[in-house]
């Protein structure tokens, strides 16, 4: 089986691979909705079982790989949680995850990927588009549920991987250090009194921003949430940037090679996307801020920005 070193992998190549044995094809569709002004997420196994990628599995980012007792919603599993999940799902040491959502751009899928790699398993790549791409190829789906014999999967936390709140503190006065704020510009901005993912307006002082649906495509860095809702809703291609596109993205927003770079968004989603796009442009020093912004607005001790920065895209 061969493939490069890149996080994603085309819709050519699954198809290609689709009844490799040691492939396993990881459907984590999830949703959002907006009560009271603040966004809730949940996973979305009944849009699975109406049709999916042959031979896919489920695993629910919130109800199984999330930390139910964690006072911050969404937060990363612990390791033996985790590591029980992913054997159910038959994933082992040689086991090659290929995760997707239906978003088109990758949040859960990207957030796998992540959470994959943080315990210690590279053998993991995103969809580039997702199902999107694999529907609008008129690729085909499948309804019957797949149960994989059992694997032992091993949780290795690598920290290298992982940004907690202290280090993104830290980092307010680590100069050589950037944090790369994932989300649209209307919260980056604090434009609303309210903020979708988390207690108040704003963002971590400092950081820079570059939306996530910029890796898409640049001409969206200034997209709001209700355009964003019209782009799903259409029939275009959500496949990531060319390297050299995404290359002149970030660094217009002063995201340059060679630094400590620290992502994040409401809920981790959005920073693990633009985390992918940055190992895509071959950054080696990335982390994610797991709580990301429903932490970090949770303490009211911890500053917030409300305007732009300076460099931000």
């Amino acid at each position: 089986m061969e493939f490069d070193s890149s996080p994603l992998v085309s819709t050519e190549w699954l198809a290609a691979h689709i009844d490799d044995p040691k492939v396993r094809i990881v459907d984590v569709r999830w949703r959002s909705r907006y009560e009271n002004g603040r966004g809730i997420s949940f996973d979305d196994h009944e849009a699975y079982l109406a049709g999916h990628i042959p031979g896919a599995v489920f695993v629910g980012m919130i109800g199984d790989l999330s930390d139910a007792r964690h006072p911050v919603p969404d937060m990363l599993a612990p390791p033996e949680q985790f590591a029980a999940a992913m054997g159910r799902l038959g994933i082992g040491k040689d086991t090659l995850v290929v995760a997707y959502d239906n978003m088109g751009l990758p949040l859960a899928s990207a957030r796998l990927w992540w959470a994959l790699s943080y315990y210690g398993h590279d053998q993991v790549r995103v969809l580039d588009g997702g199902l999107r791409e694999w529907r609008a190829e008129g690729r085909p789906l499948a309804t019957d549920v797949p149960v994989p014999q059992a694997a032992l999967f091993q949780s290795r936390p690598r920290p290298a991987w992982l940004a907690t709140r202290d280090d993104v503190l830290a980092a307010l006065d680590d100069r050589a250090t950037i944090v790369v704020d994932c989300l649209n510009q209307e919260l980056y901005r604090g434009s609303d009194d309210r903020h979708l993912w988390g207690q108040r307006s704003g963002h971590i002082p400092g950081a820079v921003n570059v939306p996530y649906l910029a890796n898409i495509d640049p001409a969206l860095a200034d997209a709001s949430a209700a355009e964003r809702e019209q782009l799903l809703a259409s029939g275009r291609s959500f496949t990531f940037s060319s390297r050299e596109t995404l290359r002149n993205l970030y660094r217009t927003a002063a995201v340059v090679p060679n630094r400590p770079l620290i992502t994040y968004g409401g809920r981790g989603y959005a920073g693990a996307c633009g985390l992918l796009a940055l190992k895509l442009l071959g950054h080696e020093d990335v982390r994610l801020d797991d709580g990301s912004w429903a932490e970090w607005s949770a303490d009211p001790s911890l500053p917030a920005g409300g305007r732009p920065c300076a460099g931000s895209a």
